[in-house]
Parts: C-alpha cells; sequence; structure tokens
C-alpha cells in the first residue's frame, strides 16, 4: 500500500528518521498533535525501517486505526490472531501480547528490530518491549506529560519530581504546532467557556492522585446539587442541540449527572467500567461500548458521559462541544480530552468547535490549542517538597484559611478552635456564585469557509445563508448576551449585526453557488427578528 504523507507529516518523518539512523538514536519520542495523523506516520515507518517491527497499542479503536494504513500485517487481539513468523509488520494489543508472552515466552511473537508504541504517555508498554532486544524503539504521542512521580526523603523531608519521558527514550522529535494544523485546515479552533469560582482552591491538592486532588474532594465539588445545577447551566447556554462529549472525575459523578441529565429528557447515554448502561431493546441487554460509540456517531443531539473512557483512539468528527466538569493537573489528559472535539468534516458545517471548562483547567494548563515547549516537560525538573496534605489528614481553618494537622484543635496560624473548620455543605453553597466566561473571542463567520463546506455538500446560496444566520444567532449565545443589555442596545446590535453579515452576503452571492440572489437587508432583517425573538422583542 502506498502511503502518502502530508508535507508537515513529511518533515516530521524526516527528523525522525534523521534522528534514528544519521544520528544513531536508539529510542526516539516522537510527538504530533491529536487529529495530526499518527497513525499514518507510524504505518509510514513500519513500512520503511529495516527488519521486522512489532506496533503495541492499548485501545482496539487505535490498533483498528494502524490496521487500515497496513493492510497486510499482521493483528494480534484477545479476539484476533493472524500472527505469522515471517511477518513484516505485527499490530498487538499489549494487554494480549504481555499475556501470550506471559504464557508462551517471547518466542510466541519471534524477535524484533523495531517496536512502535502509540499513545506512549499511558506508560503500560515496558512490560513488553523490556523483554525483547530491539535494535530501535519509537515512541508516538500528542501529549508526551506523563501522569506519574518519583518520591525521596532528604534528611526527613518528603520530595516529589515528575517522572518523564527521558527515563525511556534518549531524545524528542516535535511535529508541526497545533495552532498551525488549525491555520492550516487540518484541525478546527477551539472556542473555550471557563467557569471562574471564588473558592475553587477548595479541592484538595493530591501528589499521589491521578488528577492532582483527592477523589473524595473532587467527588464533594462535582457531586453536589449546586454544581448539577451550573452543569445544566452551561449545556444549555452552549451544548443544547449539539453533538457534545461530557467529562466527569468519577463514576460516582457520571451516575449523577446521567440521572439529571435524564431527568430533564435530554438524547443522552453514559458508559464507564461501573455503572450499567442503559438496555438495548434490540438485544435487551445493557449497550456495549461499540453501540454506544455507532448510537453516538448517528444522533445529532447526542450527550455521552463518561470519565476517562473516550480520551485517545476516539474520533468522532462531528463533535461539536466538549464539557470538561472535572479539574485535572494533568495537562496530558486536559489536551487529550478536549482534542476530541477538534476533528474537521463535512458532515455538519464546523468552523469551530466549543470547549465548556468548569474546572478552571484553562487557568492551570492554558487553551488546548496553546504553543507549548514540549522538551520543557520531557526533560525532568528539579524536585519539589511533597505536599503537606500527602503527608498528613488536615483540617482547614474557617478563620483564616490556615490547613491544620488532624488532632489539633487550635488553628496554628490565628488560634481559633477547630469548630469554625470549613466544612463540606459551605464549599458546596459557593458554588452557585461561579460565572461562565468566554476566553478569548469567538472566531466570526467566513464566507470563504460557508462556501466551501456547501460545495462539498452540493448545496446552493440559500444554504450558505441558512448557516449565516445561524452562526449569526450563536454569537449572541456564545457571549452570553443579557436581554436587558440587549434591549437597551438593540440599535448598536443591529449595526454590529449589518457590519459582519454584509462582507460575507458579497462573498455568497458572488461565488458560483447555485440559488437565487437575496437582498441584503432582506436578510439581515431575518437574522435580527430571530435574535429579537430570543430576547423577547
Amino acid at each position: 500500500m502506498i502511503i502518502e504523507l502530508r508535507p508537515y507529516q513529511q518533515e516530521l518523518y524526516r527528523t525522525t528518521y534523521d534522528k534514528l539512523f544519521n544520528k544513531g538514536v536508539k529510542k526516539l519520542c516522537v510527538v504530533l498533535p491529536t487529529g495530526g495523523g499518527k497513525s499514518i506516520l507510524i504505518a509510514k515507518l513500519a513500512q520503511d525501517l529495516p527488519g521486522r517491527t512489532l506496533i503495541l497499542t492499548h485501545r482496539i479503536e487505535i490498533l483498528q486505526q494502524n490496521s487500515e494504513w497496513l493492510r497486510g500485517a499482521c493483528i494480534l487481539t484477545a479476539k484476533e490472531n493472524t500472527l505469522r513468523y515471517d511477518a513484516k509488520i505485527v499490530i498487538a494489543m499489549v494487554q494480549t501480547t504481555f499475556a501470550r508472552i506471559k504464557k508462551y515466552g517471547t518466542k510466541y511473537l519471534g524477535e524484533f528490530d523495531n517496536i512502535i508504541l502509540d499513545e506512549v504517555q499511558i506508560l503500560i508498554f515496558e512490560k513488553v518491549f523490556g523483554l525483547y532486544d530491539y535494535n530501535k524503539l519509537i515512541g508516538f504521542t500528542g501529549t508526551p506529560v506523563l501522569n506519574k512521580k518519583i518520591y525521596s526523603t532528604i534528611d526527613d523531608v518528603e520530595y516529589v519530581q515528575d517522572y518523564t519521558l527521558s527515563e525511556i527514550f534518549d531524545d524528542i522529535a516535535e511535529g508541526m504546532e497545533t495552532q498551525d494544523l488549525i491555520e492550516l485546515g487540518y484541525l478546527v479552533q477551539d472556542y473555550n467557556i471557563v467557569l471562574n469560582l471564588p473558592d475553587f482552591d477548595k479541592l484538595k491538592e493530591s501528589d499521589s492522585a491521578p488528577d492532582g486532588y483527592t477523589l473524595k474532594s473532587l467527588n464533594t465539588v462535582y457531586g453536589n446539587s449546586a454544581s448539577l445545577k451550573m452543569l445544566r447551566e452551561a449545556y444549555y447556554t452552549y451544548g443544547q442541540g449539539k453533538k457534545t462529549l461530557l467529562f466527569n472525575a468519577s463514576t460516582s459523578i457520571n451516575k449523577k449527572v446521567y440521572d439529571s441529565f435524564k431527568k430533564l429528557g435530554l438524547n443522552v447515554k453514559m458508559f464507564d467500567t461501573v455503572n450499567e448502561t442503559d438496555i438495548n431493546p434490540e438485544t435487551d441487554k445493557p449497550y456495549t461500548r461499540d453501540e454506544i460509540i455507532n448510537w453516538f456517531r448517528t444522533q445529532r443531539d447526542a450527550i455521552l458521559i463518561n470519565t476517562n473512557v473516550f480520551t485517545t483512539g476516539f474520533d468522532v468528527e462531528d463533535v461539536e462541544v466538549i464539557i470538561v466538569n472535572r479539574a485535572t493537573k494533568s495537562l496530558s489528559l486536559w489536551i487529550q480530552m478536549v482534542g476530541r472535539g477538534s476533528r474537521t468534516t463535512n458532515a455538519i458545517y464546523k468552523d469551530t468547535f466549543t470547549v465548556v471548562d468548569l474546572g478552571q483547567n484553562i487557568h492551570e494548563h492554558g487553551i488546548w490549542s496553546l504553543k507549548r515547549n514540549w522538551r520543557k516537560w520531557f526533560f525532568p525538573q528539579p524536585p519539589r517538597r511533597k505536599h503537606k496534605s500527602d503527608l498528613f489528614d488536615t483540617w482547614e481553618c474557617g478563620s483564616c484559611g490556615a490547613y491544620n494537622i488532624t488532632g489539633d484543635t487550635i488553628c496554628s496560624a490565628c488560634g481559633s478552635p477547630k469548630e469554625n473548620a470549613v466544612v463540606k455543605e459551605g464549599r458546596a453553597k459557593k458554588l452557585k456564585d461561579g460565572t461562565l466566561e468566554a476566553v478569548g473571542a469567538m472566531p466570526l463567520p467566513k464566507a470563504t469557509s460557508i462556501i466551501k463546506y456547501c460545495k462539498s455538500i452540493n448545496e446552493g446560496s440559500n444554504f450558505a445563508f441558512l448557516l449565516l444566520e445561524r452562526k449569526i444567532v450563536d454569537l449572541f449565545v456564545h457571549y452570553n448576551v443579557q436581554p436587558d443589555f440587549y434591549q437597551r442596545n438593540r440599535t448598536k446590535f443591529a449595526k454590529r449585526v449589518l457590519e459582519i453579515y454584509r462582507p460575507i452576503y458579497f462573498g455568497i452571492i458572488r461565488s458560483d453557488l447555485p440559488g437565487a440572489r437575496k437582498k441584503l437587508t432582506t436578510q439581515v432583517n431575518r437574522v435580527l427578528t430571530k435574535i429579537d425573538k430570543i430576547y423577547a422583542i
């Protein structure tokens, strides 16, 4: 199979090959953003590498993506085994491979000159590649950041240090940045909404927890009625009627969110490893993972609730809204979750996708499309003192906010008694004070992208004007324009709508899209009439 790479993929391929074979790097980490096409790059490399190559994955969806580009490769999963000893390329699930090696030894698969790891940040591959005497080890990832710590004690003081991929690989090869791929049209621009909470620091940090916060505090903050109310408000404001992927911090929160949305009559399903899913009427059994994914693909207004299930290898291109109903200290997880909405598609008109951040992750990590220096995360940073709440159980003083060791009855900072400690109910009530705010400007509609989309689906100018109308109405929704403010400034808003509409209008009527011409004033008035209805004018 002839594999043709995009220009930016060709450049990364040349860099990768140069480091491996001209500069003598044995173990190389290759970084390409989510949606940049790692599967095709892996396939091209596997075809060209001298000797026999093993490609290891941890998700069946990723294995299927890789195998599409390598039709002649052998497959090893729990359900499929086409293994041949003369096969140049073997694509395998890491769990299945480890089980077979444990039972039969490495001879079961034979020897390999090269081992390629897909989504290497998951950190479950070493139990397999550590058993082989390979020539080259190549790990692919969109986020070379790990959720693992190294602990040490010096002079009775505990320290923690981030475990980095430099512990596994000798060097890093970086591909094109996310924002550059957006500007080239390979990915869709993110538009971000963040929930600002004045008391968000009530979450208890933990260096040993995967999210960087204790599960108990995450459940407390996100499992109460006030947080559920804020989540519903966020969905109705930014996601209503749109295909939405919703991430929670735990399976218990999943269930509460699911029950809340189901009562509202929304088109919602949930998938995790604990809660039983809806019953499929065709089989009279709970929906399987594949059945839920197929449902999500076909439902225009679907809401899919999960924890960490659909973060990698999950490509539903027409997702319009990502709601992150959790806080995480993991940059890798943040990027993986949000990246699920970045795919381009002709299924709908999608020039942006909306990110609703209910965990202030944008303040912690920056927006998804931010340019990042991955070498900073690849190489280790100096150790830091372990967080106090990891060393002791603590209580928080209600008078001054200081943390105190459990067992102490008086605050060490201000002398107030422990009875003044902050209680869970107090935290929950404060969550109602949060505000949803836009981060940066929402991109304005463009004539070129609307015309291009209409041509791709064989629609004419009438449909183009309808899309433009919807996009302008969306601007008012996304900027959360208040009714009284709109009513007082209706004349100014009408002028602004005309300013936005006019250049796109002329772009459409001067294009070769079929359809009757429309009068500018008529079209603008149609838009204003719809906006007036929203604000009850």
